[in-house]
């Protein structure tokens, strides 16, 4: 996310400086009154916000899915925090119905030790010689009290097999929720893996962008700057071999340049064969900038619809034409 603020805060530096750089270059033309290196600069400039602009594009799109990665990455460790819940609440149910299933055994121990006692002193008082009639309502009186404690007990058995039956259910749930945790563990691991590849495949992919816009530079934009500085060069020094080869006699008059003599004539096919020269030129750099705003606008997935050869000439002409409108009207603003 920094990466793309950087490249976001680049672009918007170049479109800051751009009305800069057009202010130094009026200051330039009413010091100098030279201007050829502002167009060579105003439209090596443009070019290189149109490349800029499509990388930060793509750049901004892998962000996208990276940040879609990390959301979903958030919300498995949310339900995993939520499992991780579930199973220690499972945890305490199950040590409580534990604790109780404990308590239940030793009261059945202690319930089956009365019995004992009491089948024992029952067993004693049919030996003694006592009055038959209180030993037998004694006998009673014990053989329903021994009845009542096997009733307890038998539901104290139920109970016992019960808590026994909902312990074992609690052990496969919480089984089941720790098979869960660990799968959604492997895949928190694997997400991980996937977004450390991502932003591996995503550095890469900007030393490729940094690489081609370093090669575009190099090789493209300061080829074409050298040709327009040549074909600039040229029609100055044809200007000046004009300025140095007329006399003032002949600027005095005001048809000697235009009329039919050999000197006009040559002076003008001259120029002419120049004129021709640089459009032919013009239309060779128009062609390359058509290709190569043709290509950056196929790049991206928003400007690929209107990636068409009639879009590529406008945008390539309008890129053109605009550093020489820009220059016009600067210069007219100085000599106004």
């Amino acid at each position: 996310m920094a990466s793309s603020i950087g490249d976001g805060a680049m672009f918007l530096l170049l479109a800051l400086l751009f009305p800069l750089h057009l202010y130094l270059g009026r200051r330039l033309l009413r010091r100098s009154g030279d201007g050829r290196y502002l167009l060579i600069r105003s439209g090596v400039l443009l070019a290189s916000v149109a490349v800029l602009l499509s990388a930060v594009l793509s750049n901004l799109e892998a962000f996208s899915r990276n940040d879609a990665l990390v959301s979903e990455l958030e919300e498995m460790k949310l339900k995993i925090a939520r499992l991780e819940s579930i199973l220690e609440e499972n945890t305490k149910i199950l040590n409580s119905k534990t604790l109780h299933l404990e308590e239940n055994n030793k009261l059945i121990g202690e319930m089956e030790d009365k019995i004992q006692l009491l089948q024992n002193a029952l067993h004693n008082i049919k030996k003694s010689p006592s009055d038959s009639s209180y030993s037998e309502d004694r006998i009673t009186t014990m053989e329903e009290e021994v009845r009542l404690l096997w009733n307890e007990s038998r539901e104290n058995n139920f109970k016992i097999h019960t808590l026994e039956s909902s312990v074992d259910d609690a052990e496969e749930e919480m089984k089941a929720v720790a098979s869960e945790v660990d799968k959604m563990e492997n895949i928190v691991n694997e997400q991980w893996i996937q977004i450390r590849q991502l932003e591996q495949a995503f550095q890469s992919t900007k030393i490729m962008a940094s690489n081609v816009r370093k090669r575009i530079k190099s090789e493209d934009y300061y080829e074409i700057a050298r040709h327009i500085k040549c074909a600039m060069m040229k029609v100055v020094r044809f200007v000046k071999g004009i300025h140095h080869r007329c006399s003032p006699e002949i600027v005095g008059l005001p048809d000697s340049f235009f009329l039919a003599g050999s000197f006009s004539k040559s002076f003008i096919s001259q120029a002419y064969n120049q004129f021709k020269r640089i459009m032919s030129f013009a239309l060779k750099c128009h062609h390359e900038l058509q290709d190569v705003v043709k290509d950056a606008m196929e790049m991206n997935k928003f400007t690929a619809p209107l990636a068409h050869k009639e879009v590529a000439f406008f945008v390539a002409y309008a890129i053109m034409t605009f550093p020489i409108l820009s220059a016009w009207i600067f210069c007219s603003s100085c000599f106004s």
